[in-house]
């Protein structure tokens, strides 16, 4: 993988790694009681919407491997400033990779259709966008990680702009370094929303060993306790 190289990823929806995770869907989109407990009507809504949107998702990403400069001990990214967040994400990282995922824009358009003919579809439909762009970075980040440990390095969890300590505007120096909207058709308004919606810039490190996390619940590296997609 060669450094300061704009790569992009196309994947297929038929790809193991991309299977839906019915948990994280329904969590997504705010049902948080037993899966069990969901009644027939639910189910139908649910299978119902997966079924219409699988079709519509294009799975998408570029990325870029850097190197990281350090002044005085301290962490120098190519994005961003004064997160400390970051630097102690990439205290053992001599370099990181820097991404952008989409899923596409039909999504947005099913929501949108829907938001007022079916407001329960919207819902579920948020949700299970949500989920497609979660299952897909988690997909990325395994291709990484596989990949890199045939040179004996390993990744930390993955950080994006707008979590924590770093600003959301760190986005616009990403899309600068990754030309998001030439390679993957990500665009970046005015206001830092990205268009699709269901889209991800986000940035790891690479280590001199296999020491992330075990995959699972991230959200105990996150702060902010009061989100109600918190496990």
């Amino acid at each position: 993988m060669e450094e300061n190289t704009v790569f992009v990823k196309l994947y297929s929806g038929n790809e193991p790694a991309l299977a839906v995770n019915w948990d994280e869907l329904r969590r997504y989109s705010g049902y948080l009681s037993p899966a069990e407990d969901m009644d027939e009507s639910l189910r139908e809504l649910y299978s119902a919407v997966v079924e219409d949107i699988l079709p519509l998702a294009e799975y998408k990403v570029c990325y870029r491997r850097m190197s990281l400069e350090r002044c005085d001990g301290q962490v120098i990214l190519p994005f961003g400033e004064g997160s400390r967040d970051a630097e102690r994400l990439l205290c053992h990282s001599d370099e990181i990779i820097v991404f952008a995922a989409t899923v596409g824009l039909g999504i947005d358009r099913y929501i949108a259709r829907y938001q007022h003919i079916s407001p329960a579809k919207a819902l579920v439909a948020q949700g299970f966008g949500a989920e497609r762009i979660e299952t897909l970075c988690n997909a990325f980040c395994a291709e990484i990680r596989a990949e890199l440990s045939a040179e004996g390095k390993g990744i930390t969890p993955r950080y994006s702009p707008g979590y924590g300590d770093m600003a959301l505007a760190a986005q616009t120096d990403i899309f600068r370094l990754l030309d998001c909207n030439r390679r993957i058709g990500l665009s970046l308004g005015s206001s830092l929303l990205m268009m699709p919606s269901k889209s991800v810039t986000a940035f790891f490190g690479i280590t001199s060993g296999d020491t992330e996390e075990v995959p699972g619940n991230k959200c105990r590296r996150c702060r902010k306790a009061d989100c109600q997609y918190r496990k």
